[in-house]
């Protein structure tokens, strides 16, 4: 008669899938134990950010990122991919690039102010490196201007401005590309600084004519500009190099009218002769100045008088000085032949 396997009873086969289920989970405990063993940290490293437009206004505004232009992560990963990052941050390899565009209501405002927020997903770290991006950290502000195009007339800044008598660019006006707001208040586009050249054989009595090709300014107040064309025919002309001359004691003269019945008199010698100051060509001979008293503009009596002076400059020459004083003189009756001191000569 055979014999009967007595069954298992319901509560050791409970224990034994109890057992095995305690059994997978400190496995799984043991393998998460090593992995996170097996995973290293990197801190607070900073991230080159690069911002540019959408393709579609790329040449409609410029943009400028007006605090850091980079965001604070931090990375985990495995000893290899972590080798591989350190190596990319090293070499200034790992950097952010993200895509702006200007919300349509915004467009035609000539500068746009915005903030942009770079997560985590923007971060492109080697495979199996997750990065984590510092929150309050991750914001660039950036400020957009309105790109437009104006003509504007030319301005040489060139040096020795002094001696420069005329001076003509060409073309006299260009058109300039940039930002609206500094094109709005921007009167003229100047050239790049040009130094006069004075050629050591031009001659000091007369004008020199130069002519050069001079670039304009590629920026304004900080920012880019683009002008067509970039750089201007200019053609100076530069008076003669000047020079004071000191004309010491020159005798002061009466203009006198015909048939003048009055004989003019100093009262002291000294106060016949005034000394001058001239700016004039350099190199010239000392200047013949005519200096006198007009005594045909009016009608005199015997007196004293006091009356400005009158100088007759020879041409290119100027005073370097205030005008001279009034003369003081008197006037007296002819009593014989002869006109007295200076009296009754034309300058």
């Amino acid at each position: 008669m055979p014999t009967k396997t007595p069954s298992k009873s319901p509560s050791r086969m409970v224990d034994r899938l109890i057992s095995a289920g305690v059994a997978i989970v400190l496995g799984l405990l043991v393998w998460l134990y090593a992995r996170s063993r097996d995973q290293e940290m990197i801190d607070n490293v900073p991230v080159p950010v690069q911002l540019v437009l959408a393709p579609a206004q790329a040449d409609q505004y410029d943009l400028e990122i007006t605090g850091p232009a980079q965001v604070v992560a931090s990375f985990t990963g495995p000893p290899s991919r972590m080798r591989e990052l350190r190596g990319l941050i090293q070499r200034g390899e790992l950097r952010v690039q993200a895509s702006f565009t200007v919300p349509h209501d915004r467009i035609n405002e000539s500068r746009y102010l915005d903030t942009v927020r770079i997560d985590a997903s923007d971060v492109h770290p080697p495979p199996g490196v997750k990065p984590i991006v510092a929150e309050g950290r991750n914001r660039i502000p950036v400020t957009l201007r309105r790109i437009v195009e104006r003509r504007l007339p030319v301005r040489v800044d060139c040096g020795l401005e002094e001696r420069v008598s005329q001076m003509t660019p060409e073309p006299a006006t260009v058109l300039v590309r940039g930002p609206q707001e500094i094109l709005d208040r921007t009167r003229a586009v100047p050239t790049q600084p040009y130094l006069v050249q004075m050629r050591p054989d031009a001659s000091s009595l007369s004008e020199v004519v130069q002519t050069a090709s001079v670039p304009l300014l590629q920026e304004l107040e900080g920012r880019p500009i683009r002008t067509n064309p970039r750089a201007v025919a200019i053609r100076l002309t530069l008076k003669a190099r000047q020079k004071v001359y000191e004309l010491v004691d020159v005798p002061v003269q009466f203009l006198c009218p015909p048939n003048f019945m009055l004989r003019p008199e100093w009262r002291t010698e000294r106060d016949g002769k005034v000394t001058l100051r001239l700016l004039g060509p350099s190199g010239a001979d000392q200047p013949n100045v005519t200096v006198f008293i007009d005594l045909t503009t009016r009608k005199f009596e015997a007196g004293l008088y006091e009356e400005p002076l009158r100088l007759q400059l020879p041409p290119e020459f100027q005073l370097a000085q205030n005008p001279p004083r009034a003369a003081t003189f008197r006037l007296s009756p002819l009593t014989g032949e002869g006109t007295g001191l200076g009296g009754g000569r034309n300058p």
